[in-house]
This record gives structure tokens, C-alpha cells and sequence, in this order.
């Protein structure tokens, strides 16, 4: 009975050591709490690992980022803005007075100046040498350059291979390397200013294209140019263009104001 009235004493002195006590009996039962339900969630998770396993997944399907990719382009590579005819902004439609005095209305610019205009023949232009014939030691040629205006007619050199090669006779065109007399008449090796060799006879002349010629209509004016060659001027609609190449389907010009370039195609040799 004794150690009983002291009882509350013995806790009055040792309170700490029993509370302390009680906290670790119960930080060991929250312990094997913990442990318990942690062993109980890997068992779920065993179990759930295991349907996973038997179960057949479906592949994740490829993305289709093509709507991407093309806008990521796009965004890259904006288009230009083209603020030229058919566009009105800063291009008011214009009404333009032909010399018959009717109105023609220039809505696309494409009624007027070099767009406007139409090829109607293309022509070869061709540089011919030929044999005439044999004169004495030498032989009598003739060149028709007939990208030269100013050569009307064939242009006739008497030539001889027979004088020290520094002196041989050189025509604007040609020079005679070699002359041979054959019984089928005279043969001529020449070698043209670029360098070109042939064989001449009076049979077989030598012809290329060396450029060419065009005729052109311009329906707004009704003008008519023939016989037009690179670097001939074409007024059209009071603006000047030189003629700066001429191919076998296309004549191209450039404006003298700014030295924009228009390409007028044969559509009669498509």
C-alpha cells in the first residue's frame, strides 16, 4: 500500500520519462502500421503488374504534324506582296486614248506597253561563206553576214594560201588556211574569228545561224515593226524599248526608263 501512495509521486518526479515512453510505443505501433499497409500496396501493385503484362497494348498511333509543318513554313517564308496590276491599291484603273481616239481601259497592264505586244515572225539570221571558184593560185570567196544591216550583198575576196603564213589574206570573217586542188575542183580549209574550222568546196558552202530578226505587231497603236534585230528600239505607248535578245521563239526587251526586262513569246510557234 505503501508503493502504491507513491505512485504519484514517482510520476510526479518522472513525468518526462513516461511520456517519453508512451511516444516511443507509439512511434513503434505507427511503425508496423506503415509496414503493414505498404506491404499490402505492393501487392496490389504485383497484381495490377501482372494484368498489364497478359494484356495486349494497342501501339500509339504517329502524329500527323503535315498542317504543322506547312504552317511553320509558311510562317517562315511568308509570300511577297505584290501590290502591281491586277491590284488597284496603289494602281488606279486608267483610261488611255488609242490614236483612232477610242478608249481603252488599262485594268491588268497588261493592255498596253511591251505585254501587249505580239511576235509575228521570227527569222534566222545567218553568216554564209562560199566557194565560187578557182582563180589562178587561188580562189575567188564571198561572205553574206546577214546579221549586218549594212552588207547587202555577198562580200567577194580573191584569196591564196601562197605567201608566208604572217601574211595570209584575213577577211572580216574568215581566214583561208588551206587551199587544196582536187579533180573534183578546189577545197577550202578556213578557220572562222572564233576559232571555227571548216571545209569549204563550191558544192558544199558553210552556213550557221548567227543571230536572229523579228517582226512585231502592237494591236493598242496598230503599229507594225519589221525586221527588228537586237538593240532596235520599239516605242510603245510613248515609252521606249531596246531589243536586248532575240531566240527562236522570244523576242526580250528592256525599258529605257528603268531597265525592266518583258519577254514577248511567239504563242504562233508553241
Amino acid at each position: 500500500m505503501k508503493f502504491l501512495r507513491n505512485i504519484p509521486g514517482l510520476l510526479k518526479r518522472h513525468y518526462e520519462k513516461v511520456i517519453l515512453a508512451f511516444a516511443l510505443i507509439g512511434l513503434l505501433g505507427a511503425v508496423v502500421y506503415l509496414n503493414e499497409l505498404k506491404s499490402a500496396e505492393n501487392e496490389k501493385i504485383q497484381i495490377y503488374d501482372r494484368g498489364i503484362t497478359k494484356r495486349k497494348s494497342k501501339p500509339i498511333p504517329t502524329m500527323d504534324a503535315s498542317a504543322l509543318t506547312t504552317a511553320l513554313a509558311r510562317a517562315t517564308n511568308p509570300p511577297a506582296i505584290d501590290f502591281s496590276p491586277p491590284h488597284n491599291l496603289l494602281n488606279p484603273v486608267k483610261w488611255q486614248r488609242r490614236p483612232d481616239g477610242t478608249l481603252l481601259k488599262v485594268e491588268t497592264g497588261r493592255e498596253v506597253g511591251p505585254q501587249a505586244a505580239t511576235v509575228a515572225k521570227i527569222m534566222p539570221l545567218r553568216l554564209i561563206i562560199t566557194l565560187d571558184g578557182q582563180s589562178g593560185s587561188g580562189v575567188n570567196m564571198s561572205v553574206m553576214p546577214e546579221t549586218n544591216r549594212l552588207v547587202r550583198s555577198k562580200l567577194q575576196s580573191f584569196l591564196t594560201t601562197n605567201v608566208p603564213s604572217e601574211r595570209i589574206h584575213r577577211t572580216r570573217m574568215f581566214t583561208l588556211r588551206d587551199l587544196k586542188i582536187t579533180t573534183n575542183g578546189p577545197v577550202a580549209e578556213i578557220e572562222l574569228a572564233d576559232g571555227t574550222k571548216e571545209t569549204v568546196t563550191p558544192a558544199l558552202p558553210f552556213s550557221r545561224i548567227d543571230g536572229y530578226r523579228a517582226d512585231l505587231v502592237y494591236p493598242p497603236e496598230k503599229k507594225t515593226f519589221t525586221d527588228r534585230r537586237v538593240g532596235d528600239v520599239l516605242t510603245l505607248n510613248s515609252e521606249d524599248y531596246i531589243i536586248v535578245a532575240i531566240a527562236t521563239n522570244e523576242v526580250v526587251v528592256s525599258a529605257r526608263s528603268n531597265d525592266r526586262r518583258t519577254t514577248i513569246r511567239n504563242n504562233a510557234a508553241q
